[in-house]
């Protein structure tokens, strides 16, 4: 197969828009190559990919890190946006081809526990409750002269010809509530794009008021707002306020987390602490973090793929403590934790596929640091890991 069709493949098995032909093709392409990873590293160089960078996810996927106490699986973090999607697909692929992982504890693999899907509650402006993942694709409502539809791919879809204006006690508001386990976008009738994380609720208008667009967060929202000089768009978290014209950004905010980030990929952001009265300004590539009882508000710089990473359909761990890790999947996996004497002080990192079934992802955490999971029903039992010695 030559790179560029290799190129192709990647890319369509990414966006889950392979045919049955093509996943044919690539699974051929996998099993010629067998499990000779310099072969591998080749194919993918060829394809656009760094293939040192490639060999250390190959390891990763099959289990044959080796890791000391308080080590963590990492690679650079200046890698191209380009490479990282070549990566974290081919991963993708490879951890598909390996549903019974090695070394794992029996107690792990004998319960399967599925990632979680598209799933989230709408509740229309007059109270009416719609469960996304039950409907049928198509119409759902229309308010105001916005028609509200749902699309085969896990999108909520608000659709009108002109925002209709109105006075402010005759606005319609829509709530989209993500539980644990799920996650869905929208696209509001102003253009704008929204991805909500698990455990999530998104308040938003259906009209407008004709002075701005403001909508309610609690939890976590990736956003790519519509440019609209004269309609400002503002997200209210907690004690924060946002208020952007057109940018991307990411914020999380869940009101049991005593810390609200905000993270810019594009574009600028004003950010508003509402109880001290301060604000301050984003650039790309720039953190924010609003802390409960704090007055200041805290600037960083970060890499933003992190921030993103579970709207692009991956966990990616930098050096964080058992507790954040499994805050992080028990959301996602719909699964409550439960810790069995102290989390030792081990740090976690690494890149792993949310389309992943837990047993396989708990399997990779077990093989990085000094941890051992235990799968009771929808419950993680998190404990130091046996000696062997």
């Amino acid at each position: 197969m030559d790179s560029e069709r290799l190129k192709y493949l990647l890319a369509r098995y990414h966006n889950s828009s392979c045919t049955e032909q093509e996943l044919a093709e690539l699974n051929q392409w996998y099993e010629q190559l067998g499990t000779d990873s310099k072969q591998i590293n080749y194919w993918i160089s060829q394809a656009g990919g760094e293939g040192q960078l490639a060999e250390e996810l190959f390891k990763n996927f099959n289990k044959k890190i080796k890791s000391a106490k308080n080590s963590f699986f990492s690679w650079s973090w200046q890698i191209s946006a380009a490479v990282i999607f070549i990566l974290l697909t081919v991963g993708s692929l490879f951890y598909s081809m390996f549903t019974s992982p090695v070394g794992v504890h029996t107690e792990i693999v004998q319960s399967a526990i599925l990632p979680g899907e598209n799933k989230a509650v709408l509740t229309l402006a007059d109270g009416t409750r719609v469960v996304l993942d039950d409907s049928e694709n198509g119409e759902i409502s229309r308010q105001n002269g916005v028609l509200i539809t749902k699309t085969d791919s896990g999108t909520l879809a608000y659709k009108t010809s002109k925002m209709p204006t109105v006075t402010p006690n005759k606005m319609a508001y829509n709530t989209l509530y993500v539980p644990r386990g799920g996650q869905y976008k929208v696209m509001l009738s102003d253009g704008t794009n929204v991805w909500i994380n698990s455990e999530s609720t998104l308040y938003f208008p259906v009209t407008s008021n004709g002075k701005d667009r403001q909508v309610r967060l609690k939890g976590e929202a990736y956003f790519e707002v519509a440019h609209n000089k004269q309609l400002p768009f503002k997200v209210s978290t907690g004690n924060q306020l946002v208020q952007v014209l057109g940018t991307n950004f990411n914020i999380k905010g869940y009101p049991e987390d005593t810390n609200i980030y905000t993270t810019l990929l594009k574009g600028s952001v004003k950010l508003h602490q509402l109880s001290s009265g301060h604000s301050r300004i984003l650039a790309p590539g720039q953190q924010a973090k609003i802390t409960e009882n704090r007055k200041e508000i805290d600037i960083s710089q970060v890499k933003t793929d992190q921030e993103v990473a579970w709207k692009n359909g991956y966990f990616l761990f930098n050096n964080q403590d058992i507790k954040s890790v499994m805050k992080t999947i028990s959301r996602w996996y719909d699964v409550d934790v439960i810790y069995k004497n102290t989390p030792g002080e081990d740090r976690f990192g690494g890149t792993f596929s949310r389309n992943s079934n837990l047993s396989e992802l708990l399997g990779n955490l077990e093989e990085l640091g000094n941890v051992h999971f235990q799968i009771e029903q929808r419950s993680i039992i998190v404990s130091p890991a046996i000696s062997t010695h």
